[in-house]
This record gives structure tokens, sequence and C-alpha cells, in this order.
């Protein structure tokens, strides 16, 4: 009997359906692994696509609070409201800024809440504005009517001193003179005589005579004349009343004797006398008239 028949042959077939349904596993689990690669790799570039998107956006938001706190320090303005307000915005700025810088705070609400805070910057810019405009305006308008001024002011000033002038001129020409003036001692007799005399022992009273010239610039009426009398030593010969002090020439000065004379603008003549209470010393004597401050002459005299 052959015994090789008996012998059973190997399943091949089987084998080959084995590793063609492992071949087809393997392609189907690398499908499944490259499309999920594909699909991780898609998500991270998604991811970090929204990474940029983010960062650009935080970059934008934080450039332009910065920009709107560097525009805030260029604005200046005297009005304190308007002061206030802006510090107020800027450090409401800062404050969103900060919180931009940290992350946690929405881009979306920042980004809104810093459009508005630009929208309020660009009012105060544009009011700013207004109000330097006006100023300018008022500037100019205070520089033209400061010149104005000083143009009022020099036409014043000129017509002042036109007006000065001329009244000095009239002060002057009002100024009573004398056209003849003499002076000298006299003594009594027992008659009641006057005698003059140029011994100081025998000098009672000193006499001085002269005669207005006529000046029509000065005004009528009434005149008051003083006479200083000045003694060699320099003193000036008291007065009989207390009060014997008066201007004249721009200082006070002390009198010896004053009296009225009326005065019509044409010529007139007059004496003033002083009365000695002592010995008079010897000398020269200096005698001297005014009338409104004004000299009106002078006369000397000496006693030995």
């Amino acid at each position: 009997m052959d015994q090789t028949g008996n012998n059973p042959q190997p399943a091949k077939p089987r084998s080959n359906v084995a590793l063609l349904a492992l071949v087809v596993l393997l392609l189907i689990s690398n499908v499944v692994m490259l499309y999920l690669l594909m699909q991780s790799k898609r998500q991270e570039e998604a991811t970090q696509t929204e990474v940029v998107k983010v960062s650009s956006e935080k970059e934008n938001v934080t450039r332009m609070l910065e920009d709107m706190l560097a525009q805030y320090d260029t604005l200046e303005t005297e009005n304190e409201q308007l002061r206030v307000e802006m510090d107020a915005q800027k450090q409401q700025i800062e404050n969103l800024l900060e919180q931009v810088k940290k992350g946690n705070y929405s881009l979306a609400k920042a980004q809104k809440e810093a459009a508005t805070l630009r929208k309020i910057m660009k009012g105060y810019v544009a009011t700013i504005d207004s109000l330097n405009q006006v100023n300018l305006q008022l500037t100019a308008e205070k520089a033209n009517l400061t010149q104005e001024l000083g143009t009022v002011q020099g036409q014043k000033d000129a017509l002042e001193q036109q007006t000065a002038e001329q009244q000095a001129l009239i002060a002057k020409g009002s100024v009573l003179t004398a056209t003849t003036m003499s002076a000298g001692a006299v003594m009594l007799r027992n008659n009641g005589k006057q005698v003059d005399t140029d011994r100081a022992k025998k000098a009672e009273m000193v006499k001085c005579c002269f005669t207005l010239g006529e000046n029509r610039v000065a005004r009528t009426g009434d005149k008051t004349l003083y006479m200083r009398i000045i003694s060699p030593d320099g003193q000036v010969l008291p007065a009989s009343e207390a009060n014997n002090r008066f201007q004249f020439e721009g200082v006070e000065g002390e009198f010896s004797v004053k009296r009225e004379v009326n005065y019509q603008g044409v010529p007139v003549d007059a004496c003033m006398f002083w009365t000695a209470s002592g010995e008079m010393r010897t000398g020269q004597y200096i005698v001297e008239v005014y009338e409104s401050g004004g000299k009106v002459g002078r006369a000397t005299f000496d006693l030995k």
C-alpha cells in the first residue's frame, strides 16, 4: 500500500487569506493613522493661527492704548475741569493696558473699550484745539488793543506834556515882577517920621519899596506878598506871627513879613516893613519878595 497517499497536504489557500487580511488591516491602520496625523496637524495649524491672531490683536490693542497715553501727554490746557477729566481717562487707559498685558482680559472687550476711549480722546483734542484757537484770537486782539492803548497813552502823554509846558509858560508869565525895588533900614523920630539910616545901632525897621509891573496874563485881585530878610549871618529875620512858613521856588521856608496888595494888571506901588525886636547886626542884608511861589524881586543893603 502506498503510504504517500495517506499524508495530508498543507492548506495554502488559508494561509494566503490570513496574510491578505493582515495586509489589509495594516493598510487600514496606516490610513487611519495618516488621517489622524493630518487632523492633528490641521488642528495644530489652526491653533497656531489662532495664537498668532490673538497675539496680533493683543499687540494692536496694546499699541493703541500706549499711543493714546502718549498723545494725552502732549495735550495741554489751562482749563482745570478738562485736566481733571483727561487725568481720569488716562488712568482708565493705564488700568486697561495693564489688564491686557497680563492676559486676563477679553481682547474683544478690550478692543471695544479702547475704541471708546480713543473716541473720547479725539473729543478732547478737538476741544483743546478749539480753545487754543480762541486763545490765539484773544491774544492777538489783546496785542492789538495794547498797541492801540499804547498809542492813545502816547498821545495822552504828549498832550499832558504839552499842557504842562503851556501851563508852565502861563504860570511863568503870570508871576508878578518888580520893575523897581529898593530896601534899607530906617529909624523913627519922635514925631513918627521915618529916616533912612545905615547904622545898625540906630536901625529900628527894614523898609522895602517896589513897583509891581504890568502883567496881562496874571489873574487880578488881592495878591499875598511875602518878604524874606536874610541877615549877614544867613538867618531869616523872624516874623511877628508864629506861623511864618510858605512855599517858594519849590521849597518851604520862613518869611519875615507878608501883606496883601490889590493888583489889577497895571503897575502898582507897594512897600513892606519889618520891625526889629532888638539891635540889628552889621553887614549886608538880602531882601527878597515872593508872590505865588515866584520871586518878585531882590535888593540888598548894608549896615555898619
